[in-house]
Order: C-alpha cells, then sequence, then structure tokens
C-alpha cells in the first residue's frame, strides 16, 4: 500500500497567535521572544522581520541591531499551548496516527484513508482549510510516501501553501536542495560533507550508499537512504550523542538563589528527557558557571549509577553548584551537562523493579505530554516560581 504522509507546520505560529489578539500587529515586522535590551532569544518572527535577517534562536540582541524597528513582545506560552490543543483535534478528523514533532508542527499518517478523505491533495486542502476557519491561524503542509520529502515539502511551501510530491518523484525533487535543507544535517555535519564535495542532497545520491557507509558508518546510510527520500526505521535518527547539554544566558547577572537554582531544575529535566529521547544513561553530570566578569567554571561529577532520571541528575548537579558558587559573584549563565553515555543502565540498585518499572511510565508518559503540548506542560515543582506553583 502506497504510504501517504503529511507534514503541517504552522506559519509563523507564536506571532500569529499574537496578532489574534492585536490584530494591528499584522504586516509589522514582530519578534517574539526576550526583551530586546536583555541577552535572551527569539522564539519567533514574522515574515516581514524574516526579511531583515531575524530568525528564532538568534540572540536578541542581534535581532535589535537587523530590525530595530520590529515590534518585541515577550510572548504568552500558555496561549501558544491552548491554540496547539485545538489544532491537534482538528488533526485527529483525519488520521488517528499522528505525531506532534512540536508545539506547532506534526505528522499525519494518511495511508489507506482514500475512501474516506478522496485522497492525500483533498485531504490536505480540508486540512489548511478546517484550520484556518477553526482557529484563524495559516499552516503550511508538505505530502508524499515519506517523512523527510513531506517535511522538505512543507517549507518550499511556505507561507501557507500545500506541495504534494508525486510518487516516484521524491529524489528529482530533493537532488537541487542544498544538504542545509535536509532535517538531521547541521552545523557540525555539513562542513565535513562540503569538504568531500558535497553541497546538494544530489551530490549526496551521487556519492553513494557504499562510500558514505565507509565514511560515516550508520550515519551515512542514513543519509543515503534520505537523499533518496525514502524512511528507514526511526524516522528522527541522529548520530548517536557523545554527550546532551543545555544551559541558558540570564536577561540580566544575578545572584538569586531561588532562581538559580529553579533554572537548574528546569534544564536538568531538559536534559535528562533527552537522554531518555535517545535511550541512554549518564554516568557523569556537569556543571557550568558563567560570572559576569565572564569567567567559566566547569565542574564533573561521576556518579555510581548511570541515569537518565530528572531527580538523581539534579540533586547532583545542585550539589555542584553548591560547592563550586561562592553566593557573591554574580552569574551571567548556567548550564547542564550529561557525558559518558551508555545504552543500559543497572539503577535497579537504587529500586525495586516494580517500584522502577512504575516511574518509567510516568516518565514515559511526561514525555508524551510535554511532546504534544510543549516541554513546559510538565515541569518539577523545583523548577517552578511562587506564581505557577
Amino acid at each position: 500500500m502506497l504510504r501517504q504522509i503529511l507534514h503541517v507546520d504552522m506559519d509563523a505560529f507564536f506571532v500569529s497567535v499574537e496578532e489574534l489578539a492585536d490584530p494591528s500587529l499584522k504586516g509589522k515586522a514582530v519578534v517574539v521572544g526576550a526583551d530586546p535590551e536583555g541577552r535572551g532569544v527569539v522564539a519567533a518572527a514574522s515574515y516581514e522581520a524574516r526579511k531583515f535577517g531575524v530568525h528564532s534562536a538568534m540572540p536578541i540582541g542581534t535581532a535589535k541591531k537587523l530590525c530595530s524597528h520590529a515590534i518585541f513582545l515577550r510572548g504568552h506560552h500558555a496561549k501558544y499551548q491552548q491554540y496547539s490543543e485545538k489544532i491537534y483535534k482538528i488533526f485527529q478528523e483525519f488520521s488517528p496516527a499522528i505525531e506532534m514533532v512540536s508545539i506547532d508542527e506534526a505528522y499525519l499518517d494518511l495511508t489507506g484513508s482514500e475512501r474516506l478523505h478522496g485522497g492525500i491533495l483533498r485531504a490536505a486542502d480540508r486540512l489548511i482549510g478546517a484550520v484556518q476557519e477553526r482557529t484563524g491561524l495559516n499552516c503550511s503542509v508538505g505530502a508524499s510516501t515519506s517523512h523527510v520529502v513531506s517535511k522538505i515539502a512543507s517549507d518550499q511551501a511556505k507561507p501557507h501553501g500545500l506541495l504534494y510530491v508525486l510518487p516516484g518523484c521524491e529524489a528529482r525533487f530533493l537532488a537541487p536542495l542544498p544538504i542545509r535543507r535536509m532535517p538531521g544535517i547541521g552545523k557540525v555535519s555539513e562542513p565535513e560533507l562540503r569538504s568531500l564535495g558535497i553541497a546538494t542532497i544530489g551530490d549526496l545520491q551521487t556519492y553513494g550508499l557504499d562510500r558514505l557507509k565507509a565514511k560515516f558508518g550508520k550515519y551515512g546510510e542514513w543519509l543515503y537512504t534520505k537523499s533518496l527520500g525514502q524512511d528507514i526505521e526511526a524516522y528522527a535518527y541522529e548520530e548517536e550523542p557523545k554527550s546532551i547539554s543545555h544551559e541558558t544566558t540570564f536577561d540580566q547577572d544575578t545572584t538569586d538563589v531561588e532562581e538559580l537554582e529553579r533554572t537548574l531544575s528546569y534544564l536538568c529535566q531538559r536534559v535528562a528527557a533527552r537522554l531518555r529521547e535517545h535511550r541512554l544513561f549518564a554516568r557523569t553530570v556537569g556543571l557550568k558557571l558563567r560570572n559576569q566578569r565572564f569567567q567559566t567554571i566547569t565542574r564533573d561529577l561521576t556518579i555510581e549509577e548511570p541515569t537518565h532520571l530528572d531527580s538523581v541528575i539534579f540533586e547532583n548537579v545542585l550539589r555542584l553548584f553548591e560547592a563550586a558558587w561562592n553566593r557573591k559573584e554574580k552569574i551571567r549563565l548556567i548550564g547542564v551537562r550529561a557525558s559518558n553515555l551508555e545504552s543500559s543502565s543497572v539503577q535497579l540498585g537504587l529500586f525495586d523493579s516494580a517500584k522502577r518499572e512504575k516511574l518509567d511510565r510516568i516518565l514515559e508518559a511526561a514525555d508524551k505530554v510535554r511532546k504534544r503540548y510543549g516541554f513546559e506542560s510538565v515541569q518539577l515543582a523545583r523548577s517552578l516560581d511562587h506564581d505557577q506553583k
């Protein structure tokens, strides 16, 4: 049976939700994120702001320099989650097989639903109309026989478009595109590929499976198969990480113990969730501090039993933090790192098997909720401020 995969991506989601609340923002350069006078990053930018080079994850100060006339908003994440839930309910009307990649992006498997929806193109068109009519928001959709092609197609269709890649045309569609357009090729792997003369996805196809496997192992096989527009095993395969870390820079240097510990708890949860996503356990946890004088302190601790549990990582990182910080020096940046990663754990010494299985089910459920409604939807109490508790 021919696979039919839709990739649905909301157009400038955060900005679009803000425009619904304040229609005067439409047609203007709008940036959602941190205080432009601070040190945070851009969460989203309108298409008008993107024309000036502003993009998500960019330092907010850089965005201010590139587009000084933009309207900067802090954002309303609870509101974004509410709209994401509305959109998810619409998706459920088209397919029971939904993979929410983020708060504003999803895959829908429509394989075998021709009688119900009248074909993938008609279904995609109806979905776009339903989202617009019932939420006031626009989305872009890519349709094809694979996840990788549909994702790239939806990006090509932006804004508010639909692109269908016919069966059998996947490799030809991908061939002229630069390698950076393929999900899974980033800042680290792109230069290495370019050093081999590989600049486009078509170059990957030409380079061939054998040479890519010899050079990159399993990742090379992944690259070649995806370059043809095919899915293998888990779509989101990535090279197994050697370490996992998350860090944040405060808007203002701080000595607020509660704020620092809340942030540490949040970062530990991010690291633990990524460990579980990769089915890995960390034997070493680490702390990174940068003070107001830009001095950077790093500390590592090897624990007795490898872990992917939020609470265990936080408990040990907090010990490092309490020993490393003198409580007088203002902190500019704080980070958490997991390393010495293993694919199995012997943590049964901490919990009996019944309790461990129950905890694993709880964590699995929490991770699923986070994938559907955003990471902030489930948090440990230590990462919440008093207003949120």
